[in-house]
C-alpha cells in the first residue's frame, strides 16, 4: 500500500523506512518530532494573525478618525 510523504508528498510504499525522494524518516520517533514541529509552526502561526489582526484594526480606527477630523475642518 502507498502514503504520502508528510515532507515532499510524493507517494511511499508504506513499509519504507525512509522516503526515497527527500529522504524523511518514517522512524515512529522521527514521525512524533515532525508532529511536534508542526505544531508549533500551527501555533506561531496563529499568534502572528492575531497580532496582524490587531494592528490592522489599529490601522482602520486610525484611518477613520481621520477622516472624521477632516469632515469636520471641512464644514
Amino acid at each position: 500500500m502507498l502514503t504520502r510523504c508528510p515532507e515532499c508528498r510524493h507517494k511511499v510504499s508504506d513499509s519504507a523506512k525512509t522516503c526515497p525522494s527527500c529522504g524523511f524518516s518514517f522512524d515512529p520517533q522521527d514521525l512524533e518530532r515532525y508532529k511536534q514541529q508542526l505544531e508549533r509552526l500551527r501555533e506561531h502561526k496563529k499568534e502572528v494573525n492575531r497580532k496582524s489582526a490587531k494592528l490592522q484594526l489599529i490601522w482602520l480606527l486610525i484611518f477613520a478618525v481621520f477622516i472624521g477630523v477632516a469632515a469636520l475642518l471641512t464644514d
